[in-house]
């Protein structure tokens, strides 16, 4: 179950929120509860059973939609039930660019995917005192029920993930920036076009594990360029304001790839194994599709 739970005061909060997990603990649910600092105490203030109830800081655990997903997932396999785990989740909205509430957008709705296999129940909080009408709107359509102030409820807006995500990729992606280096992907030249990448990332800034995690996550793409895209493509790395982009182009034929890579592939398939794995590497990934050929785009903050 995924809800969104419209909140405009600490009281309101508190009591809904609090009634959530005392409701849970009294079933034998246990909690895991991912908000910013002031809201967890809030909580440990009402809900008087630390021994289970899990606290995380929304800002170390809400670092990018593809890791997050991931460490959720770790998460409930480390709760296989048959007692649902009560989670409360609230992503971090305020200070984020349009593109990265976008990918959070997309995460809410994806994550629906996610749920419908495991024993999990997660609300999420959205305090409509600061956030912006997009992204209060954006709740209504990545929950399928609401919680408000008196009663919980179907959404009526609620879009499917497939759909979501299909109109999140409609949008139209920020053009290179120069100076801009680019590279021929082919069988033959993957591990010299690896190499050329990560100089070219380095030369702009990215470090230590980042830099390893976005040669591997390249590896990946670039790998799916060669034995899916036509066997041909190319790399470009460039910087936009605070980040590292990779794009990789190929000539391959259009795919469905909206959800792709947003869950792990099923037991024994490779099929969306490499966007997988560069979803949980990278900042956020990006594709793009078309009667000419894909474009993987990955992003690396800087710092």
């Amino acid at each position: 179950m995924h809800q969104a739970f419209l909140y405009d005061s600490d009281h309101l909060f508190v009591e809904r929120a609090g009634a959530f997990l005392r409701d849970g603990l009294a079933c034998g649910e246990p909690g895991f509860v991912v908000v910013s600092p002031h809201n967890t105490a809030l909580l440990q203030r009402t809900v008087r059973d630390p021994g289970n109830v899990t606290y995380m800081n929304a800002a170390d655990w809400y670092a990018s939609p593809g890791r997050t997903l991931s460490a959720f997932l770790r998460r409930l396999r480390e709760h296989p039930g048959p007692q649902q785990l009560r989670v409360i989740g609230e992503p971090r909205w305020v200070g984020r660019t349009p593109t990265e509430i976008l990918a959070w957008q997309r995460y809410e709705s994806v994550i629906n995917l996610t749920l419908a296999t495991t024993h999990a129940w997660v609300l999420c909080p959205y305090d409509t005192r600061v956030l912006p009408r997009d992204v209060v709107a954006g709740a209504r359509r990545t929950h399928p029920e609401i919680v408000s102030r008196v009663r919980t409820s179907r959404s009526h807006t609620y879009v499917e993930p497939a759909a979501f995500s299909a109109e999140c990729d409609q949008r139209p992606l920020p053009t290179a920036r120069a100076p801009v280096t680019t590279h021929p992907i082919g069988g033959t030249e993957l591990r010299r076009t690896r190499r050329l990448v990560v100089l070219a990332a380095l030369d702009r800034g990215l470090r230590g594990e980042r830099l390893d995690d976005l040669a591997a996550a390249f590896q990946e793409i670039a790998t799916n360029v060669v034995e899916h895209g036509g066997g041909h493509g190319t790399a470009s790395v460039w910087s936009d304001g605070n980040d590292l982009v990779c794009d990789v182009t190929d000539r391959g034929a259009p795919w469905d790839y909206h959800v792709v890579g947003h869950r792990p592939p099923a037991p024994g398939s490779t099929s969306g194994l490499g966007v997988w794995i560069a979803r949980r590497l990278c900042d956020q990934v990006e594709i793009r599709t078309g009667p000419h050929g894909s474009l993987v785009r990955l992003r690396m903050r800087l710092t």
